[in-house]
């Protein structure tokens, strides 16, 4: 796969709410690196006033994924299939402490392209928050883009 890269994010908070589900899609350029056996996508983050605000690491392999974040907000959450991680998440108002437990984490490459996906629930501050799911694709900024693939 080629260095230059459209990263789609999509996410889904099931959140035992009257809201319900919350999507989270996130569609940007960045860059895609294989480095001793670990994958790497980077992009950055629009803030409020639309200028760059955070840099974001996405780093996987089977059955692990890092989510890197410095910016305003600044964090490394950790995703390991069958596992529960504890994360200091870092914003403007303060640090609270995320846990991860992450029930999969699945791999799919093909040549012009890489998906990743998962599924884990997320508590804050040890109370339960939500079950969520997130899938990432990458590919090459050369080659068609179809959100639904």
């Amino acid at each position: 796969m080629d260095k230059n890269v459209i990263i789609y994010l999509n996410g889904l908070q099931y959140a035992y709410t009257e809201e319900g589900t919350e999507p989270i899609q996130v569609i940007a350029p960045g860059e895609y690196y294989f480095k001793n056996g670990s994958h790497y996508l980077l992009y950055e983050d629009a803030d409020d006033a639309g200028e760059s605000g955070t840099k974001n690491i996405i780093k996987f392999r089977p059955d692990h994924l890092e989510v890197i974040k410095n910016g305003s907000i600044s964090t490394k959450l950790v995703f390991e299939k069958d596992k529960k991680t504890l994360s200091q998440y870092q914003t403007p108002f303060g640090i609270i402490m995320i846990g991860v437990t992450t029930t999969s984490v699945d791999l799919s490459e093909k040549e012009n392209s890489i998906e990743l996906k998962a599924k884990y629930s997320m508590d804050i501050n040890g109370s339960f928050l939500a079950d969520c799911e997130v899938s990432i694709t990458a590919k090459s900024k050369d080659s068609e883009f179809s959100l639904t693939s």
